[in-house]
């Protein structure tokens, strides 16, 4: 399978590092960006990178196209005459609508979006999927194979995708803040940084993996750590007079109401 993947910011470079950990042999990767370079985060990756978008798609599968919204028609109108009736593209911009994207590619393409979050570098991401009318199963399973390999993925309607950004694409900034926060109270506390975030990082972790495994709600593992008139309910009570949950709920529909603006 020939992939081509359109734009090596952020996250395009998280989808390539994580399609380049695979074994060999399972794809083929072509990137694109305006350098012609690839970034430093893939040189460990003996990666293809040029500046023509067309000719990377010429043979391409699957597109992944991972510039920036504003610079969707320029890049699909570039690659249109190129690339193959009836090879999938994937979307990973919150701006443009399956109808939209269906336009700007003239019907030609089995469209999708998706939306992953940074972790796919590491292969821990969360990507939510949806599927454009026109896209068969085979092209469908193909493209969530291809995603699955940068951590788990969920089928999505399109309604439901602003939701997805608020609370997994745009989340893990809100999780880094609050390791942040975590480490400067461990400091406070006596903490060097170093171990206060590595000690924050791993408390993170363990307890995704719990929540992800134990089958419990978050509000049942909440209160086993909760011991009457215990530490962790008094710092409980203080998160909640500080409108912690609030804050979180108000900053994940500032996410999403941006997402519904850029979709116009």
């Amino acid at each position: 399978m020939n992939i081509a993947i359109l734009g090596t910011g952020k996250m395009g470079a998280a989808i390539a590092g994580g399609l380049a950990r695979q074994p060999e042999g399972r794809w083929r990767l072509t990137l694109t960006n305006t350098t012609g370079q690839l970034p430093a985060s893939l040189r460990a990756f003996p990666l293809p990178c040029a500046r023509d978008n067309a000719a990377a798609v010429r043979d391409a599968d699957i597109v992944i196209l991972a510039v920036l919204p504003q610079q969707y028609p320029a890049v699909l109108a570039d690659i249109r005459p190129a690339v193959r009736d009836g090879a999938c593209l994937i979307s990973i911009a919150p701006g443009y609508t399956l109808e939209q994207l269906t336009s700007l590619t003239e019907g030609r393409l089995q469209v999708i979006r998706a939306m992953p979050n940074t972790p796919a570098l590491i292969g821990e991401g969360m990507i939510a999927v949806c599927r454009g009318a026109a896209v068969t199963d085979a092209a469908f399973d193909s493209a969530v194979a291809v995603l699955s390999v940068l951590g788990r993925t969920e089928t999505v309607t399109e309604a439901q995708l602003n939701a997805v950004i608020g609370i997994s694409g745009s989340a893990p900034a809100y999780v880094y803040m609050f390791v942040d926060a975590l480490a400067d109270a461990g400091v406070l506390g006596g903490l060097h940084r170093d171990q206060a975030v590595r000690m924050a990082a791993q408390m993170l972790y363990g307890s995704a993996a719990l929540l992800r495994e134990s089958g419990k709600s978050p509000a049942e593992l909440r209160e086993m750590v909760c011991s009457p008139a215990g530490t962790t309910i008094e710092a409980v009570a203080s998160l909640e007079n500080s409108a912690f949950r609030g804050s979180v709920i108000s900053a994940a529909r500032a996410a999403m109401d941006k997402a519904r603006q850029m979709s116009g």
